[in-house]
């Protein structure tokens, strides 16, 4: 008769058998947070006196669903792209030369907006409209407005190098919407680039083309709110990519090659009403001598160069909300995405993301519960603190199209992405296809001790690997074995889910990581639910999907308490497999309340409409037997280990992950 097991979301189960020697009964409970991090926890639910214990104990706490921040924007309106009254005097403009060609300005250049117009071509053109007037006053250059919704550019009569790197000092008016900032790669008063800023902490990065404004990228920044004296507004312009800061926060980065070269000037923008702009410093360097703020930019270090059948594209710093495009080549078959900000803490958050056809491929409404068994294929978009780690595509019917693929990304409180980078999986062939893991030994229990423990664990592995993997041309290549040492044996054996990130990057320290998986086996680990509650147990936990190959991967490990097991090794093996396959990026096929699933067509699904016969809002492996109870995603254990299987769909979601890769020639 088989053991039935109470398991979670990560699929950490335990014999209800051996619970009741100690409770009655026993039940796990799963945690969803913002980066998909699943957890299992136990917890005693004692019988009544006098009464037995129930054979299948109700939810200590409800089904979470995934957290996911809301972006803060306000809509973009178009500015007028120049002054729509007619001029009450003729506008006074600084002289202009004679030649036929537009000499380049030297670099460094500054300007404190004081000028003696001893160059006939130093200064910016002063104008005397209706409804506006830019003019040189004792302390800087001044645009003032008497009209709302003018946008007014005074340009240097001279081009300025293609590539470069520009800070201003301005001081904006008293109407939040006002926005002030640079124009760059100026044209002619109809085309150019722009980039400005309001006191209401928002900030545009226009393309004005054939006298007609086009947003490249817009938000609303809250550092940037009542900032009415700007002492460091810059960008930093190479080819095609364009790096705009304020106050020290990288925006954003935006790529478009419509204008290649041209001038310099300052811009000003009366979105509401009357105002008036001043503009006090403008430093102008070689883009080689910019200098970037700190936290704006870091490097995420790959540890392995790029296997076979992979390709790495280093995208750079996103900064505080921007886009960025990934070009798919006809052969390619996954995405593995990663973004990270260098405050671990600031989140990171999706707004964004479509295949080259511009299908958007997350739904904003999504909630995490499915009512419709046909529902399409988008979950909900992901946020995640520090880090964010997506995994393309998500089922075999969002196939991945050659051309580009486009994600809008944002943080909740306004820090940078510092850098981020894509593994693209360019073959899936030749079979079979293997998975390498690094087991990092943290328990001092004596079952996982010296040579006879690890070769016992590494055969329990393979056992279960033959049944549930290779039907599908997949397996388990080399099994790394490594070991804390006393020090962090003592440190990191008993652990709550804050020293998550120091128990990976200590695992990471000792083995690397590299096109590896990564597992940490201790004897505790314990999770906070609540900010109220005390730390309970847990079986394990595992990122949906994690960020492998990366040495700074704060997401980088799946955790295996031993204790739990209760001294069952097919146990251990069958839960590394299942964490293993959640940091791939498989999901449950059925979670604990019967009411969410995966989005595969060819998983069955256990509703709890049809399955909960006892009305307890929680289905298990008994009443869910005539559906997915064998299937190893199932969020309960308890079907024979000769039963558990994975579908086509989750072997070919699996194979495409750049963890997988073709199984060496056999000596």
């Amino acid at each position: 008769m088989p053991q039935v097991y109470f398991a979670h979301a990560g699929g950490l189960k335990m014999p209800a058998a051996k619970l009741h020697r100690a409770a009655g009964a026993a039940h796990c409970r799963w945690l969803r947070t913002a980066n998909l991090l699943l957890a299992c926890m136990l917890a005693a639910c004692g019988a009544a006196e006098g009464r037995p214990a129930a054979n299948k104990p109700a939810p200590a706490i409800a089904t979470r669903k995934p957290t996911v921040a809301t972006a803060t924007r306000r809509a973009t309106r178009m500015p007028s792209p120049t002054p729509t009254a007619a001029p009450t005097s003729t506008p006074l403009p600084t002289s202009t030369s004679t030649s036929t060609s537009t000499p380049v300005a030297l670099l460094p250049f500054t300007d404190d907006f004081k000028d003696d117009f001893k160059n006939d071509r130093s200064g910016l053109p002063e104008e005397d409209y209706e409804n506006l007037k830019s003019y040189y006053s004792s302390d800087g250059f001044k645009i003032d407005f008497f009209d709302a919704n003018l946008l007014q550019m005074a340009s240097y009569e001279q081009n300025f190098p293609n590539d470069f790197a520009a800070r201003l000092r301005l001081k904006l008016g008293t109407n939040l919407s006002t926005s002030a900032g640079l124009a760059f790669r100026i044209a002619d008063q109809d085309n150019y680039y722009a980039f400005l800023v309001n006191g209401g902490g928002d900030f545009w990065l226009l393309k004005i083309i054939g006298g007609d404004a086009e947003t490249l990228q817009s938000a609303e920044i809250e550092q940037l709110q009542s900032a009415f004296e700007i002492e460091d507004l810059r960008i930093a312009v190479q080819g095609s990519e364009f790096r705009v800061y304020a106050q020290d926060i990288l925006l954003t980065v935006v790529h478009d090659d419509t204008f290649a070269s041209g001038g310099i000037g300052v811009v000003g923008w009366s979105e509401e009403g009357a105002d008036s702009l001043r503009f006090a410093q403008l430093d102008v360097v070689e883009h080689a001598q910019r200098s970037v703020p700190a936290g704006s930019e870091c490097t995420l270090t790959l540890d392995d160069s790029a296997h076979a059948g992979t390709r790495q594209l280093r995208l750079g710093p996103l900064g505080a909300d921007g886009k960025v495009r990934v070009l798919l080549e006809p052969g390619d078959e996954s995405i593995l995405f990663i973004a990270r900000t260098a405050n671990p803490l600031e989140v990171i958050y999706l707004s964004s993301a479509t295949d080259p056809s511009g299908t958007e491929l997350y739904d904003p409404d999504y909630d995490g519960i499915q009512n419709n068994l046909a529902q399409p294929l988008q979950p909900a978009f992901p946020s995640n603190a520090g880090e964010l780690t997506l995994f393309l595509p998500l089922a075999p019917a969002q196939a991945l199209q050659a051309g580009f693929y486009e994600f809008s990304l944002a943080t909740e409180g306004g820090e940078p992405i510092c850098d981020a980078l894509a593994i693209v999986r360019t073959e899936t062939e030749p079979l079979p296809q293997v998975i390498d893991l690094n087991l990092w030994l943290v328990s001092a229990a004596p079952q996982l001790a010296g040579a006879a423990g690890r070769q016992l664990l590494e055969e329990t592995l393979r056992q279960s690997a033959r049944s549930i993997l290779e039907p599908h041309a997949l397996s388990i290549g080399t099994v790394n074995f490594g070991e804390a040492n006393a020090a962090q044996r003592t440190r990191l054996r008993r652990i709550p889910d804050a020293q998550y990130e120091e128990l990976c990057g200590a695992l990471k320290a000792d083995m690397g990581s590299g096109y590896k998986m990564n597992v940490a086996l201790v004897d505790e680990y314990r999770i906070q639910f609540t900010a109220d509650a005390t730390e309970e147990a847990v079986l394990g936990l595992a990122p949906q999907p994690g960020a492998a190959i990366i040495t700074e991967g704060r997401n980088s490990c799946a955790v295996v308490a031993w204790e739990l097991m209760d001294g069952d090794m097919q146990e251990l093996a069958a839960t590394i497999i299942h964490e293993s396959a959640h940091f791939l990026g498989l999901a449950h096929t059925t979670d604990e309340d019967g009411r969410g699933f995966d989005f595969l067509s060819d998983t069955p699904q256990c509703p709890a409409a049809t399955a909960d016969t006892d009305g307890d809002k929680t289905v298990d492996v008994v009443e869910c037997a005539a559906f997915d109870a064998t299937n190893l995603m199932f969020w309960q254990s308890g079907a024979q280990q000769a039963l558990v299987n994975l579908t086509a769909q989750q072997t070919w979601l699996l194979r495409r992950h750049p963890l997988f890769h073709p199984a060496p020639p056999a000596p």
